[in-house]
């Protein structure tokens, strides 16, 4: 495995270009902005660390067509732009390419598998935090595992691409119960994302309060109704009480749901609590709160023009 491409220049792309540009031979981030990526060629990636800012200069492009096919392809896009994202770097993707998902919310595999057989598109989580602060140029706000999982089953794909990870000194497991694992890493974004999009607060302050306290008690148990009818191996405690560890662990990072408002751009609303209502909705399970956190979101996305200071 020598050539990957990052799908995405955004926080985590830049962040993964940067910690695995040390164990590929190639390594490309592809963006669909010909001026930002001009910009970002220029300047390189950058990452802010508690003990300063390390720089590294990576190959960018916004013509996808003309980089040849890969034996990695990370995506790293919003969850709305998944399956466009993918199919405009569709040559990218040869016989034997490998496409992997670490993104946040539900239906990212399910796009990718609109464009790629099953057999090679992987999936997973990451708890590695980072802010975007400008084109390129990310905050790094904290280290945390990566999960990675084969949407047809079986352990050996995840397992070569969990290897090249953990050379770049990355945490990694690979996992057989993919779905488990996303569905483990939404919930925990249904319980953080949305509630301090709306607060205007970091992670950590969630904990702070009894009013949004009780919120995230309160949408993880919806949540957690539509797993159990799912069938997916997850117990409520256990879920909250994760929910929970994360906020306190991550408790100064700018969730990305908040890094989309301040910026007035579209969240991933829809593929987080949204997803939930919509999951509920097939089964017949009311899930309100996550409801109304989905709507006061899209609400202001819309509203942005209009907003007071």
């Amino acid at each position: 495995m020598k050539r990957v491409a990052i799908i995405g220049p955004g926080a985590m792309g830049s962040l993964f270009a940067y910690l695995l540009n040390s164990v590929f031979e190639e390594i490309f981030l592809v963006d669909y902005i010909p001026e930002r990526a001009e910009l970002i060629r220029q300047r390189g990636v950058r990452v802010e660390f508690k003990d300063g800012v390390r720089k590294q200069a990576v190959n960018i492009s916004a013509e996808p067509d003309k980089l040849g096919e890969m034996d990695l392809v990370l995506v790293c896009v919003k969850a709305y732009a998944t399956g466009s994202a993918v199919k405009r770097a569709i040559n990218l993707i040869g016989k034997d390419s490998l496409v992997l998902s670490l993104q946040n919310g539900l239906g990212n595999l399910e796009a990718i598998e609109d464009l790629v057989p099953r057999e090679r598109v992987l999936g997973g989580t990451t708890a590695m935090g980072a802010n975007l602060i400008e084109p390129g140029y990310v905050r790094f706000a904290g280290e945390g595992e990566t999960v990675i999982g084969e949407l047809g089953g079986g352990i050996e794909k995840a397992e070569l691409v969990g290897e090249k990870f953990k050379q770049a000194g990355l945490l990694v497991r690979t996992t057989e119960r993919l779905m488990d694992t996303i569905w483990s890493k939404l919930v925990i974004n249904v319980g953080i994302n949305a509630l301090t999009a709306l607060l205007r607060v970091r992670n950590g302050r969630l904990l702070n309060y009894e009013g949004s306290k009780i919120l995230m008690r309160e949408v993880v148990r919806e949540a957690m109704e539509v797993v159990e009818a799912k069938g997916l191996k997850l117990l409520y405690s256990e879920a909250l009480g994760r929910v929970e560890e994360v906020a306190m662990r991550t408790s100064e990072n700018i969730s990305s749901m908040l890094q989309d408002v301040r910026a007035r751009r579209r969240t991933e609303i829809d593929a987080i609590n949204g997803a939930i209502v919509r999951e509920g909705e097939k089964l017949g399970i009311e899930v309100p709160l996550n409801r109304a956190l989905t709507l006061l979101v899209q609400a202001i996305e819309a509203s942005y023009s209009e907003q007071l200071n």
